[in-house]
C-alpha cells in the first residue's frame, strides 16, 4: 500500500489487484459468514415468492430480514 501511495507502482491494474487482495485479507470470519448468509437470504426472498413458500411460511419473510437469522444462514452449508 505504501508503494502505491508513493507512486512506485505505475501499473493501474497491479494496484487494483493489490487493493482487492488487501480487502480480502482485512475480512474477518464473521464478515464472510454474514455475506454468505445475506446472499442466501436474498436468493430465498427472490425464489420464495415465485415458488409460493411465503404462503405457508409467513414468518420466513421476516426472518430473512433479521441479522441474527442471516448470520445463522451463513453458517449453514
Amino acid at each position: 500500500m505504501w508503494y502505491a501511495k508513493r507512486r512506485f507502482i505505475i501499473k493501474g491494474t497491479l494496484v487494483k489487484k493489490l487493493l482487492v487482495l488487501i480487502e480480502k485479507l482485512k475480512e474477518t470470519n464473521g464478515m464472510r459468514i454474514f455475506k454468505r448468509g445475506l446472499q442466501k437470504a436474498s436468493e430465498l426472498l427472490e425464489n420464495g415468492d415465485a415458488k409460493g413458500v411465503f404462503v405457508w411460511a409467513h414468518s420466513l419473510r421476516y426472518w430473512l430480514k433479521d441479522p441474527d437469522y442471516i448470520f445463522w444462514l451463513g453458517t449453514m452449508r
